[in-house]
């Protein structure tokens, strides 16, 4: 007797592409699977820097500026590879014989930026605002405010020039506004490191601040401030044709008050 062969009906048909589908989707889940934990293992190494280590120098102590680094001002710390900054030393030996640039404090990482060659390496270079260049003005007690003027303070320029013409007069005239003075004398500022937004220091280079001694120096023949480039040469032509007087302003006084350079004239005796 014949057998009749009947197709399977749609509900066995949808039943098998179910099935099917359930397959290829395991099928995928395993493969990726296998190839997470393949990419896993080769970038093992990456997952391990990110939570690594390293060794670099402290300071064991406080050390001011112009200090000549020896081998127990230093100690070896171990922190995490992201929180090392940039230029830190990595062996205590490097470091040994160069001389602090800037104030280091207990336990801050070493670097490069913070050190010199020797105690006479940009010590009072260091002091210098990025730009400016430091010049020396003859002072006397009456030119520079009865001697009070310290190293931090800032000043007005004024010089007086003899006219040697017929009108026969005398000018004045405010030649600088707002200038730091770096030294009265030999006593300079101090190199302080720069802080960032939340306080902590870094490593782009040194601002100034005050000195440990800030007496008064009435006897000082000299006070080195910073100035422009462009004003060194009037500066160095004011001395050799006349006088310069220094005028102390307020702490935080910084404007500029217009009108002081316009040349003041009184006749010649």
């Amino acid at each position: 007797m014949a057998r009749t062969l009947t197709q399977p009906g749609p509900e066995r048909a949808n039943r098998l592409i179910f099935i099917g589908a359930i397959a290829l989707a395991a099928l995928a889940a395993v493969l990726v699977f296998v190839a997470l934990s393949n990419f896993g293992g080769d970038s093992g190494s990456d997952t391990v820097g990110l939570g690594s280590t390293v060794d670099v120098v402290v300071a064991s102590r406080d050390l001011k500026a112009g200090t000549t680094i020896s081998a127990e001002m230093l100690e070896i710390a171990s922190l995490p590879s992201r929180s090392a900054i940039s230029g830190a030393l990595t062996d205590q030996k490097s470091a040994v014989g160069l001389t602090v640039r800037v104030p280091i404090q207990k336990n801050e990482q070493i670097s490069t930026a913070k050190l010199g060659q020797s105690d006479e390496d940009k010590v009072f270079a260091g002091v210098i605002p990025a730009g400016m260049r430091a010049i020396a003005i003859p002072v006397s007690e009456t030119t520079s405010v009865g001697g009070l003027i310290v190293a931090g303070d800032r000043v007005d320029i004024t010089a007086v020039l003899d006219q040697n013409n017929g009108d026969q007069l005398s000018r004045a005239s405010t030649l600088l506004q707002n200038v730091l003075v770096l030294s009265v004398a030999q006593n300079a500022q101090q190199a302080t490191a720069r802080l960032d937004a939340d306080g902590k220091p870094v490593t782009d280079g040194p601002i100034s601040d005050r000195p440990d001694n800030t007496a008064a120096k009435p006897t000082a023949k000299s006070i080195t401030v910073a100035v422009n480039p462009q004003d060194v040469p009037l500066i160095a032509l004011a001395q050799e044709q006349g006088k310069i007087y220094l005028s102390l302003r307020p702490i935080d006084d910084n404007a500029a008050v217009a009108g002081l350079d316009a040349p003041r004239t009184l006749p010649n005796p």
